[in-house]
């Protein structure tokens, strides 16, 4: 579940650094006036002898899969509360400090990798995604991969953003459908607020509750999306839908769709609902997955 993090540790002296850059056996040392820096299976490590601080950043869930199973410096596969805390573990042997000294700072990254079968995570589903709504509707904008073909969708607020991708796209898995939906916390203000910390440690992501958290943030963000409907023959309600979802639209013909607002969001809730397509499934998929990786 969770992806991209950074963390600090203070009071880390010279010595402990170079003990640690003997025990990851490293062999790219960059060093400066005011910092060294090194790589250590994914985990970009800068160290700053004048502050007596190593800042840790990337990929927790590459990390693990590269340092703990060997299979690589990849993540498009689950990634589980055990994991996690097993990941951590070895943190904490390597730098040799508690998990509680290791305090996050900035990018936060935590999602779910979904498998949508035969259908094509954006052509068929993020595509469709129009906004998420809280106070005002913030609209998605594509990314696109280096051949100027879009792959996914983001939506940015203050404290975070709403990504969704093709996952097996971006790591170019043939004949691999997986649906990326993650949020991006950009500094720790969001991070604190969801997980009810003043600050927040390594240690707090292996609790429980840290996860239930986070996975219930993940929900209402997609509870919260506006969206076009999937194709089903039924022009009126596709027609009701676009209505509904899309901004222009909603601002071009504000004074006829105001009568009719109601009737158009209970259009718009009851088929994102239901089980007749696919935003429905990746929903209930969501749920299923986290309890997966909660268990294992």
């Amino acid at each position: 579940m969770f992806d991209n993090i950074t963390f600090i540790i203070d009071n880390y002296g010279i010595d402990d650094f170079y003990k640690l850059t003997e025990k990851i056996q490293t062999e790219n040392l960059k060093t400066s006036d005011s910092r060294f820096q090194t790589d250590w299976q994914n985990l970009r490590i800068n160290y700053y002898p004048n502050e007596e601080r190593v800042k840790v950043s990337n990929s927790i869930h590459k990390f693990y899969n590269a340092e703990i199973e060997k299979i690589g410096k990849m993540n498009h596969n689950d990634f589980s509360f055990n994991q996690m805390a097993m990941a951590v573990q070895a943190l904490e042997e390597t730098f040799r400090r508690p998990r509680e000294e290791m305090k996050l700072v900035g990018k936060f990254e935590y999602g779910l990798n979904i498998d949508t079968g035969i259908l094509k995570p954006y052509n068929d589903i993020i595509e469709r995604y129009r906004s998420v709504v809280t106070t005002t509707a913030n609209p998605f904008h594509a990314f696109y991969n280096p051949h100027g073909k879009p792959y996914g969708k983001f939506c940015s607020f203050t404290q975070y953003t709403v990504k969704c991708y093709d996952k097996g796209k971006q790591m170019q898995l043939s004949g691999r459908n997986l649906l990326r939906y993650e949020i991006v916390h950009p500094t720790c203000i969001k991070t604190r607020e969801i997980l009810g910390k003043k600050e927040v440690a390594l240690s707090d992501l292996t609790k429980e509750e840290s996860w239930q958290n986070c996975f219930s943030f993940v929900g209402r963000t997609y509870d919260k999306i506006r969206l076009i409907a999937f194709p089903t023959g039924d022009i009126s309600t596709y027609s009701k839908l676009l209505c509904y979802s899309d901004n222009l639209i909603r601002k071009d013909y504000q004074k006829k769709l105001l009568p009719i607002a109601n009737e158009l969001k209970t259009i718009h809730d009851n088929y994102k609902l239901s089980n007749d397509n696919p935003h429905a499934k990746v929903r209930l998929m969501m749920f299923e997955k986290f309890d997966q990786l909660l268990k294992n």
